[in-house]
């Protein structure tokens, strides 16, 4: 029967060699859109974006009738840049897309 001092290396290992293969996970990613036909109709909007993704998207807040801030989960980072390729490619609908990297301000 193996000791504790012989299992645990092997132990340790398979966590590390774990841990180095899985891409952590990404945050909710918040991303601004400009409509390549100003707007104000949320649940449009919304709705264009989620079709687009093919996942469902939250709308946030305008900034303007073009400028718009949405919502959408992503697993990966990997997933994340996917989406912002997808929504990039579709220039019927959308003139620019970036991440919405804007500080947010919480109150106590």
């Amino acid at each position: 029967m193996p000791t504790l001092p012989t299992v645990m290396p092997a132990c340790l290992l398979a966590l590390v060699l774990c841990a180095c293969a899985s891409e952590p996970e990404a945050a909710p990613m918040r991303l601004m859109v400009k409509l390549a036909q100003p707007s104000t109709d949320a649940v449009v909007i919304a709705g264009q974006v989620s079709a687009s993704i093919g996942r469902p998207a939250r709308y946030v807040a305008a900034t303007s009738d073009a400028w718009h801030a949405l919502s959408v989960s992503c697993s990966t980072e990997r997933d994340c840049d996917a989406v912002l390729q997808r929504l990039r490619a579709d220039t019927a609908h959308f003139a620019a897309v970036q991440r919405d990297e804007r500080k947010r301000f919480v109150s106590p």
